[in-house]
């Protein structure tokens, strides 16, 4: 980030905040005819996909290129850890990363992976929507692979403000690279290992501590202390060479930007919390273009009699929807009659066709909807995606 005349902080580099909005300005994306919205959506993802393709590496490795600053007091810094070479996606602020820039992205990525399994992934992104635009989507597409994983970090202050976060958690990146990690993804910010399952934002201004932890928080404590990591990193060192890419199945393989996109295009994630009127709500419901829906549902997965009257319906129509909870510790149950789930055990409700309501466990609404993107990708049907979600939700604790 640097600083424009107005004080205002802004990304700087070869697509930055300024380089998207005259691409987007270019294909036509700012108009009011949603038509013409999609396809000029579409068309971003192949540029953008295009032009990450065609990056080269900055001359200095990354080591070099972040010596002037990723250092702190006890005289370590990012290169004495890791080396390696630097390439520039996306240099803008990370409130921009909605679906077409996330999906060729995100494919980049797992190619980088498939290609090099010896060689974890590490890099930067802003802390906006490091909880929701590209981690969980990486983790869960990975998670059941031998690949390296993807370890990103950020910062609160830019690295040229005064107490800037940004040294010692770039320091933390570089330390952690040498632990041995499970194939996914991870954030690391303030001392923290987060994964990628399961951490939310919680306070950009870091006027509250919750358990220890600030700005980011793990809503079921699988997150463990940098410190403590360290500690046993002799006992835990990576042994890279030993990853592998998986066999040609795996839907690794299948993922292209356009499937990418096409897929979250096709999930709706509604919260019951926002209120809003039913008329509304059911529009996404009945709308054959949508493929999966993600309710945000009260308590431990309750829903009034009209929710769940339309989420039945979508079900038996063959959506995949998925139970989750709105709630800061999600969880569903079969406690209360309101429960979504209560569904699954009267046959009669669902038509006797055999078909679902999937329960997301402890996921949040964000890796609900990763998983569902998986799921659509790999053409699964109800019962396997509920398989995929138990064993998602079993490999992150989180069931």
């Amino acid at each position: 980030m640097i600083f424009r005349e107005d004080g205002q902080k802004i990304g700087s580099g070869s697509l930055d905040d300024n380089k998207l909005l005259e691409m987007q300005t270019g294909l036509g994306m700012f108009t009011r005819d949603p038509k013409q919205r999609a396809l000029a959506e579409r068309k971003l993802v192949t540029e953008l996909y295009a032009r990450f393709k065609g990056v080269n590496k900055e001359e200095l490795d990354a080591a070099e290129h972040l010596s002037n600053w990723a250092k702190n007091e006890k005289d370590e810094q990012f290169g004495d850890f890791v080396k390696g070479p630097l390439l520039p996606l996306f240099s803008g602020d990370s409130s921009h990363l909605r679906n077409p820039i996330t999906a060729p992205i995100i494919a980049t990525l797992i190619e980088k992976a498939i290609a090099e399994p010896d060689k974890p992934i590490l890099g930067g992104q802003g802390t906006d929507t490091a909880d929701i635009a590209i981690l969980g989507p990486f983790d869960v597409l990975t998670f059941d692979t031998e690949l390296p994983p993807l370890i990103l970090a950020g910062a609160n202050r830019s690295h040229n403000e005064d107490n800037s976060d940004a040294p010692q958690n770039f320091i933390d990146l570089a330390k952690l690279a040498h632990l041995d990690l499970e194939s996914g993804a991870y954030w690391i910010f303030q001392g923290e290992l987060y994964k990628a399952g399961d951490f939310i934002k919680i306070d950009p201004l870091e006027t509250r501590r919750i358990e220890d932890q600030l700005t980011f928080w793990s809503a079921h404590k699988t997150n463990e202390t940098v410190s403590s990591l360290l500690g046993r990193i002799d006992k835990s060192r990576a042994n890279w060479q030993s990853r592998k890419a998986p066999s040609s199945e795996h839907v690794v393989h299948k993922i292209t930007p356009e499937k990418l996109y096409d897929a979250f295009e096709q999930i709706y994630v509604d919260d019951l919390g926002n209120q809003n009127s039913v008329p509304q709500f059911m529009i996404h419901n009945y709308d054959p273009k949508i493929k999966a829906i993600v309710v945000g549902a009260h308590s431990l997965g309750n829903v009034d009699n009209e929710a769940r009257y339309d989420l039945v319906q979508a079900a038996k129509d063959g959506k995949l929807v998925i139970d989750a909870s709105r709630t800061l510790i999600g969880g569903t149950t079969l406690d209360y009659a309101a429960s979504l789930l209560g569904a699954n055990i009267n046959p009669k409700e669902l038509g006797g066709t055999g078909k679902i309501i999937l329960s997301a466990h402890k996921l949040s609404k964000s890796m609900s909807r990763a998983v569902l993107a998986r799921a659509i990708i790999e053409g699964l049907d109800q019962i396997q995606t509920q398989k995929l979600i138990d064993n998602y939700a079993k490999s992150r604790n989180l069931i």
